[in-house]
């Protein structure tokens, strides 16, 4: 164990000393107000040019075009459907172990990447 610390510790070929495996990096303020700002503008930058986009494509539609609207029967059967699906999901999670639920989620976003970016060559 003590090679092992010794040869972490132990310069390199630059005569510098080589960092230590085990150390722990720590962040500085600049660096975390850095990644929270990137995500912040990372979140919100699509959703406001999607909306923009989606208005701009509203207007040059038809106006004669109706509105979609929602039917008092599937109102009455959305909280039905959604029970049923959020109970079928628990018992999916409770049956199966963890490799299956991975390789389902692997799959499922692999023919969603694939479908997304045979559209966008499309």
């Amino acid at each position: 164990m003590a090679e092992a610390e010794a040869a972490l510790n132990a310069s390199d070929s630059n005569g510098t000393e080589a960092v230590n495996a085990s150390a722990k990096f720590v962040a500085t303020p600049e660096g975390t107000a850095l990644a929270y700002g990137s995500l912040v503008l990372m979140a919100l930058l699509p959703i406001f040019f999607g909306a923009l986009r989606s208005v701009t494509c509203s207007k040059s539609k038809n106006s004669a075009d109706a509105p979609e609207t929602i039917t008092s029967r599937d109102a009455a059967r959305f909280p039905i459907i959604a029970s049923c699906t959020l109970f079928g999901l628990y018992l999916f999670f409770k049956v199966f172990s963890q490799e299956y639920i991975n390789l389902l989620l692997s799959v499922y976003f692999f023919v969603l990447g694939v479908l997304a970016l045979s559209h966008t060559m499309r």
